[in-house]
């Protein structure tokens, strides 16, 4: 089965995070890294995903408006990002995400090209 995501400006849209946990995610370009099982702290809207490596891992917080779609049987999250992009992302923090207000912000702002990211 193959999901699409519908615009941010759906409030309807919702995935299950509990169905994505360590499915990989796919890039424009390649892949990117896998969901991470963290992402159940920052359900129902984000998902936390591990780029991978073991001197270059980081985790990065992907809103799920971002997902263009998910293909189960692949076990596959598809964004229409490159790797680098992804990647450039702000650095997933468990603190900021319950301290700073902005800090979701700025990782939306991120993928939608706005400044301040």
């Amino acid at each position: 089965m193959t999901d699409r995501v519908p615009a941010p400006e759906n409030p309807d849209s919702h995935i299950s995070v509990a169905r994505l946990l360590d499915c990989a995610v796919e890039g424009s370009d390649g892949p990117i890294g896998k969901v991470d099982p963290v992402s159940e702290e920052v359900a129902p809207d984000h998902i936390v995903v591990d780029t991978g490596g073991t001197l270059l891992s980081k985790k990065v917080l992907l809103p799920l408006w971002v997902v263009s779609h998910v293909d189960d049987a692949a076990r596959t999250v598809h964004v229409p990002h490159t790797k680098d992009h992804v990647r450039d992302a702000p650095r997933f923090d468990r603190d900021l995400r319950v301290t700073d207000p902005g800090y979701r912000a700025r990782i939306d702002a991120h993928y939608t090209g706005q400044s301040g990211s």
